[in-house]
């Protein structure tokens, strides 16, 4: 990319297009920290095109989902000792359960990596009752707290379903 200012356009134009027709893009500085851009048209058709599919993914997916799913590939990335403490890099089953699981919730948690080879999500509804699932490689522990403070703790299978239908009712006391 080059950069130029506005007063350089009139003595630069001719040798600005034959770079944009090799593929450069131009970048020329307006007053107030405004930008036009000269641009080729290939360039112009594929930044439309990405633009199109992030806002089609944005609106089909939501933003908390994207989020979450760029969260997951970042923890995904983590290595052995991500902690400094010895914990170990989070198991592909288990990230692959949760990617699931995310693409299935209406409401998506908070995510986080744990010590001990899991993956804990995190809800918290308008009643202030807080749900938390720690996803492991074979089952997921629930932990419950309501808004008088009552616990309720169990273990289930892994079982998307199972998970969609706990966070659904988690949302619908709220109601």
């Amino acid at each position: 990319m080059v950069f130029a200012k506005s007063m350089e356009v009139r003595d630069n134009f001719k040798a600005w297009c034959t770079q944009v027709s090799e593929g450069e893009t131009i970048q020329i500085a307006r007053p107030g920290n405004n930008y036009v851009y000269l641009m080729g048209q290939e360039t112009y058709e594929r930044l439309t095109m990405e633009r199109r599919a992030a806002a089609y993914t944005s609106y089909l997916y939501g933003k908390d989902k994207i989020i979450n799913l760029k969260r997951l590939s970042e923890i995904e990335k983590l290595p052995d000792n991500w902690n400094n403490n010895g914990a170990e890099k989070i198991a592909k089953n288990i990230i692959k359960n949760v990617r699931k699981l995310l693409m299935r919730l209406e409401h998506q948690p908070e995510i986080f990596p744990t010590a001990c080879d899991a993956i804990q999500l995190e809800w918290e509804n308008e009643n202030k009752e807080y749900l938390e699932m720690e996803i492991l490689e074979d089952s997921i522990n629930v932990f419950q707290i309501d808004s008088e403070g009552g616990e309720e703790q169990k273990t289930i299978a892994i079982d998307h379903s199972a998970v969609e239908q706990i966070v659904r009712g988690f949302y619908e006391r709220t109601v």
